[in-house]
Formats: structure tokens, C-alpha cells, sequence
């Protein structure tokens, strides 16, 4: 598929995204299809094989169909997200400045970087954002915060959590091995069991504890033919 085997497949998108730049196939547009790629990559089911199909076909010159709606969570919403976004970083209040942000982004994180630029830039007059909360942040709290850090994570990498665990004055981190953005979207019972017990009566996992995500974003490939499998002039001796 196009996004598999890197580098190549990185190639093959950034490729994909100067065509798509020049010549939009469909209503598929370079603008929105780095959005469905982006926003496709936080939920790994459905998600990513549906994107991986969709880009493919783009690839090859087709015209997949609309994507489908995302499932719907709790802490979405423009105003919300908008209000989270400009409060929790600094952004500039002259719009015309979101022109260099964008390079400056595209250099560092390619196409994704030209998305989330443009995507702050609504910040530039958000009236919230003047009074944000900027620190200190190791203020001792009574209870020891529980943070969740996914390791795969496409939007907060997971270096991300292991830096605030050690920022904040009393925090304990939970390594959750899996993808998507959040583990809240992308399920692991494991992480939800300590979660509840957190919770509900205050308990910690202890240091160190790591979760596995319930479902991976691909299913596992086993052997197929020849002596992997027993199969072929090896049958009956292979052991």
C-alpha cells in the first residue's frame, strides 16, 4: 500500500501531495486530503487500513469515495477545540504571520506542518488566548496525577508524556505500547482497568507499568506456505 515500507512510502505521499497541489482529482484536494489524512490518523479503528485504501487509490489515479464520518468523542467540538488550542500555546495575533509559521512548519513536519500552521491561525484573534495560563507547573496537588502516554501517538508523541511526568510536582506516568492519538479513542483494556482504580479509590499502577492496545491498527500476518507452514517438499519432516 502507498503509506507502507518507509522511507518509500513517505516518498510516495510527498509525491502524491505535489500532484494533487497541481491537478486535484475529484473533490479530492491537496488541502483536503492532507485533512483526512491527518485527522484519520488519530482513530486507528476505522482509520488507518480505510486511509491506506483511500490514499492507494488516489495513488493510482481513482476517486475514493467521501470519507466516512468519524466516531464521535466527547471533547470534539470547533469552539472547544479552538479554545483548548489558543489557550495551551502561543500564538501571534498578527494573521500575517501565519505565512512564515507555515514554512518554518513544512521544513520540520512536511504537509502536516502547512496543516496545523493555518489551523492555529484562528488564534490570532481568539480573545481567551491573552489570558492563558502559563506556568508555574510543578504546584504540589494532594493526589498524584495519572498521566497516559501512547507511544505511537501521531499528534502528542509519547516524549511529550515523559517530559510533563517530570515537570509536574506529583505524577505518575502509564506507558500505553499502541497507536492513534490517545489511548481514550483507541482502546486498551488494560489502561482502562487502572484508569478505574485511579479513579475510584485513588490507586496507582505502580512505576514503570506499561499497557498493550486491545487492537493493533493492522491484523498480524502469520507463515504462509513452503516449511513455515509445513507445507511443500518439507511436509511431515519440518518439525
Amino acid at each position: 500500500m502507498l503509506i507502507s515500507g518507509f522511507p518509500a512510502g513517505r516518498q510516495r505521499f510527498d509525491r502524491l501531495m505535489q500532484r494533487l497541489r497541481k491537478h486535484p482529482q475529484g473533490t479530492w484536494t491537496y488541502g483536503g486530503t492532507v485533512g483526512d489524512a491527518v485527522y484519520s490518523l488519530y482513530t486507528v479503528h476505522p482509520g488507518w487500513t480505510d486511509l491506506a485504501a483511500r490514499l492507494q487509490d488516489l495513488w493510482q489515479g481513482g476517486v475514493p469515495p467521501p470519507t466516512p464520518p468519524q466516531p464521535v468523542v466527547p471533547y470534539l467540538g470547533e469552539e472547544q477545540a479552538a479554545a483548548v488550542l489558543c489557550s495551551d500555546s502561543p500564538n501571534p495575533r498578527d494573521p500575517g504571520a501565519y505565512h512564515a509559521i507555515e514554512r518554518a512548519s513544512a521544513r520540520r513536519a512536511g504537509d502536516a506542518g502547512r496543516f496545523w500552521s493555518w489551523a492555529a491561525e484562528p488564534c490570532a484573534t481568539w480573545p481567551a488566548a491573552a489570558h492563558r495560563y502559563t506556568g508555574p507547573w510543578n504546584n504540589p496537588t494532594a493526589p498524584t496525577i495519572l498521566l497516559v502516554g501512547t507511544t505511537d501517538d501521531p499528534s502528542t508523541p509519547y516524549r511529550a508524556s515523559q517530559a510533563l511526568a517530570k515537570e509536574l510536582a506529583h505524577a505518575r506516568l502509564l506507558t500505553h505500547h499502541g497507536y492513534g492519538h490517545t489511548e481514550l479513542i483507541n482502546p486498551s483494556s488494560c489502561v482502562g482497568g487502572h484508569e478505574s482504580r485511579h479513579l475510584i479509590d485513588g490507586t496507582l499502577p505502580p512505576a514503570g507499568t506499561t499497557c498493550q492496545q486491545d487492537t493493533p491498527p493492522f491484523a498480524a500476518t502469520g507463515p504462509q506456505g513452503g516449511v513455515a507452514t509445513g507445507g511443500g517438499a518439507m511436509a511431515g519432516i519440518a518439525s
